[in-house]
């Protein structure tokens, strides 16, 4: 089955969320033996406080530690437990019930997708090739003016779409170190919308159909 990145964020705009305390708020939908992990945009004043908590903060749970924005990596420590027992459920055979897992978040859970993306490489590496991720219109997570050459394999299918024109996507600053990783693909780039227009769903699916970015990932 192929999925366009215009079909993925539907889901995400679509789905039903379970919420841990005021942080995250994350959604597990199984097709077949794909499991999609996903994550709502920011939703209140507390996830725009984590938002803004620019200090990098070690992320030391994969086998090569990295520096990550210490906001968001609080927020995910809230959730990790129960991806990594919802990513490793198996079946009456004893075998894994998913063969193939999709992550996909806005804006603050686009933030929160990395590290998912990050955490079922990580612990599924039967499925490193059949594991794709996609965060919307995310702010820079990732702490380093370079990307370590050790860990841009377990980005390769990780994509994150950049609204141009969206402020979001320009936080926190270069300045300050954080960057983007992975596929990053650029839409907005005409300034149709300003910089809080740019951030609304319908506009970023405005953009996402312009460049017909469909077919890319593969269930």
């Amino acid at each position: 089955m192929i999925l366009s990145f215009v079909e993925l964020y539907k889901k995400v705009l679509g789905a039903h969320y379970t919420a841990i305390g005021e942080e995250v708020d994350y959604c597990f939908q199984e097709e077949g033996s794909t499991l999609y992990i996903l994550f709502e945009e920011s939703s209140g004043k507390i996830d725009w406080r984590h938002n803004f908590a620019f200090l990098s903060r070690p992320y030391k749970d994969m086998a090569i530690p990295y520096r990550v924005h210490g906001g968001f990596l609080k927020c995910w420590k809230t959730v990790e437990d129960i991806v990594i027992a919802k990513i490793k459920e198996t079946k009456e055979d004893g075998s894994y019930k998913y063969d193939s897992i999709i992550c996909a978040g806005w804006s603050h859970g686009g933030a929160l997708t990395m590290f998912c993306h990050e955490c079922v490489w990580y612990h599924r590496p039967d499925i490193r090739q059949r594991c794709m991720s996609v965060s919307y219109d995310g702010p820079r997570v990732y702490w380093g003016f370079k990307v370590k050459k050790e860990l841009r394999e377990r980005w390769t299918h990780f994509y994150e779409i950049i609204n141009d024109s969206d402020i979001v996507t320009h936080v926190p600053p270069r300045l300050f170190g954080f960057t983007h990783v992975g596929n990053v693909l650029h839409i907005g780039r005409h300034a149709r919308y300003g910089c809080i227009d740019s951030h609304r769903d319908t506009s970023i699916l405005a953009s996402l159909r312009e460049i017909e970015m469909g077919g890319i990932i593969n269930e």
